[in-house]
C-alpha cells in the first residue's frame, strides 16, 4: 500500500499539468518552461511570454 501512495505521488508531482512549475514558482518567484521554441514564465498567479531586452518573445530549444 505504501509502495502504490508513494507512485501516485510521484506521477502526480511529475505529470501534474504544470504543477510542479507553479509550485517552483511559489518558492523562487517563477520558474522557465520551454514550449514549441518560445520561452514562457510561469508565476505563482500565472504565466508570461518572455521577452528579449529588446522586445522580441525569447526563442529556446527544447519541446
Amino acid at each position: 500500500m505504501k509502495t502504490l501512495l508513494l507512485i501516485f505521488i510521484a506521477t502526480a508531482t511529475v505529470t501534474g499539468c504544470g504543477w510542479f512549475d507553479n509550485q517552483l514558482a511559489s518558492v523562487t518567484g517563477f520558474s522557465k518552461s520551454c514550449v514549441d521554441g518560445v520561452e514562457y514564465l510561469q508565476f505563482n498567479s500565472g504565466v508570461s511570454v518572455a521577452y528579449t531586452t529588446d522586445g522580441k518573445v525569447k526563442t529556446c530549444s527544447g519541446k
